[in-house]
């Protein structure tokens, strides 16, 4: 159902890029049409506004040959000169001329002003070209009669015409902003669609998903929380007797002892339990000890309390004739008129043995639970990693590859106008943090160098995006030499273990230089990660049974740690950093 989702999504998408790409395109055609117009429009304008200094050039020449009534070749070459141009750009104005740069034709009104000013324009021509060809004074005067008659309305009908020109490319400048701003709308429309219909329904998949996720975390925090309450029920049921149903014997004398340890008197009860049969019983209390393997040292602080007269309970453990162990609760209390000292006590034996076999009993069904706990909690670690793995990809594949093209289609438009421009600005810098941010988190969730290289090169990559966004400086020191990967679900564990202590230590322990360094033996992984933040009373804290408590980081370290085989070790002081050691055996995942 997801991939079926992200698959029309996808559709979606790529018709609304299509959209906004058949936008762009049909803004940079016009705009490009525009430039080349108004190229063309800025010469014509030149051209044009030149014809008015050449008629008036023509009129100067004319008069200086009127005046000066000499074959000049000077003055005839130039007005040659400006005739022949001056005649070239009247017709490329409204024929075209490559020549002079001029491409299009004039509008219905230009030609209709051109065709005002022709016959000021071939009287002119006319007169002009006629100089060349008379030097009679007379002639001359009438053809420079007939050119400053046309003159002035020759250039009256060419102001007209410039301003018609420049009227013309205003008119074009603004049609192609109108043009502009209508795509710059629908781009932006096609924009909000996206949002509406692909990004607001994507964002509800992936808030849906980090929501199964943080559940399934949560389920693996209560299961942790369980599997604590067990080890804690382990512990209270290798002390609970109530399920033992074995009756004590009622206390009884056993023995009567005179301050030297000898024996005055041994209770049939006494020799029986003993089982003497064969040899002698001991005749003083230091012999029993000494046969049922005490030190000597307790021997003798023991006599030493006979003879002072005080009195003495506990439990010893006596061996039978046969070899057997027995165990006895005992008092031992001194008769003040007599000197001697009374041995009662009770046979516990069988209660001991009870004892013991509820701890069995218990002791293989809590370990057959925590067992089964430690399974599901497995699974629940492998079930999240490829919940990450999954998200990762979908949003790195997905909604990244997504913005990065909204990216790119942002950075084409190009607005005229100044506030548009700092709006798109604006909009461009949002969506390079949205892309930073989604490129963070993927890599947070799963890095897909982890997948694709291992262990070392993620752990080198890790350490290289932490120092891109935090102050604190992390150095990673690679001292291996692997070329074998690892499996798959130790590299992740052991990437996590990491990334859960460096995070720790920018978090809570302020640090401003961490090392994360990784070396091997023959037969060990040996991962250091050290730190120097502030520390804290390690003592104290395992007092308060705060890394017991499941969801914590350390307590999550150490989870993992122990789920691939690892040990953890965590050594700190106030003021003094943080190192924490993990050993991984190689010998099991070779």
């Amino acid at each position: 159902m997801p991939k079926l989702r992200f698959r029309r999504l996808g559709l979606f998408y790529i018709a609304a890029l299509g959209g906004i790409a058949l936008s762009i395109v049909i803004s940079q055609l016009l705009i490009q049409t525009s430039i080349r117009s108004q190229q063309d429009d800025a010469r014509v304008i030149n051209v044009a506004g030149r014809q008015r200094m050449l008629s008036q050039k023509i009129s100067k020449v004319a008069l200086q040959i009127q005046q000066t009534q000499s074959d000049s070749a000077s003055n005839y070459t130039e007005l040659k000169r400006a005739v022949d141009l001056w005649q070239q750009s009247h017709e490329g104005l409204q024929k075209g001329d490559a020549e002079l740069g001029l491409s299009r034709n004039p509008s219905p009104l230009v030609r209709k002003m051109f065709s005002e000013i022709d016959p000021h324009y071939l009287a002119i021509l006319g007169s002009a070209r006629h100089l060349f060809s008379t030097s009679d004074p007379s002639a001359i005067a009438n053809d420079v009669a007939v050119i400053l008659a046309n003159e002035d309305p020759f250039l009256e009908g060419m102001d007209r015409i410039v301003f018609q020109y420049d009227y013309e490319a205003q008119e074009k400048v603004h049609e192609l902003k109108r043009k502009e701003l209508y795509l710059f709308v629908i781009s932006l429309l096609i924009i909000g669609l996206e949002l509406l219909f692909i990004f607001a329904p994507l964002a509800k998949t992936i808030r849906a998903t980090v929501q199964h996720l943080t559940d399934s975390e949560k389920a693996s925090q209560n299961m942790a929380r369980e599997l604590s309450k067990l080890y804690e029920e382990l512990g209270r049921n290798y002390q609970d007797l109530e399920a033992v149903n074995v009756k004590p014997e009622s206390p009884s004398l056993f023995a009567s002892i005179r301050k030297d340890g000898s024996f005055n008197h041994l209770s049939n009860q006494f020799l029986r339990m003993m089982e003497y049969e064969e040899e002698e019983p001991p005749t003083t209390f230091d012999q029993l000890l000494v046969a049922s393997d005490y030190r000597q040292d307790f021997i003798d602080g023991l006599l030493k309390l006979l003879k002072e007269g005080k009195n003495w309970s506990g439990e010893i453990r006596l061996i039978t004739e046969p070899g057997d162990f027995c165990w006895l609760e005992t008092y031992l209390i001194p008769v003040q008129n007599t000197g001697e000292v009374k041995w009662i006590a009770r046979n516990t034996t069988q209660l001991k043995e009870a004892k013991l076999k509820s701890r069995e009993i218990n002791k293989e069904r809590i370990e057959k639970s925590v067992k089964e706990q430690q399974y599901r909690s497995a699974l629940i670690l492998e079930g999240q990693e490829e919940e990450r793995k999954r998200l990762s990809r979908e949003i790195h594949d997905g909604v990244g590859q997504m913005l990065s093209a909204m990216k790119l289609s942002l950075e084409s438009f190009t607005p005229s106008s100044t506030p548009m421009k700092m709006r798109l600005n604006d909009a461009k810098d949002l969506m390079k943090s949205i892309i930073q941010e989604v490129r963070r988190v993927s890599f947070n969730l799963t890095p897909s160098s982890l997948d694709d290289f291992g262990l070392i090169p993620a752990l080198n990559k890790f350490c290289e995006e932490i120092n891109a966004v935090t102050k604190p400086e992390i150095k990673f020191v690679n001292e291996t030499k692997f070329i074998n990967r690892l499996e798959s679900n130790i590299e992740t564990n052991l990437y996590r273990i990491i990334q859960e202590a460096v995070n720790n230590a920018i978090k809570y322990a302020k640090a401003s230089h961490i090392t994360v360094s990784i070396s091997h033996t023959i037969n060990n992984l040996n991962i250091t990660v050290q730190d120097d933040g502030k520390g804290f009373d390690m003592g104290r804290v395992e007092r308060s049974g705060h890394f017991e408590k499941a969801g914590h980081g350390i307590f999550n370290m150490r989870e993992r740690t122990s789920y691939i085989g690892g040990n953890f070790k965590m050594d700190t002081e106030v003021g003094k950093g943080t190192q924490i050691y993990i050993t991984l055996s190689l010998d099991k995942n070779d």
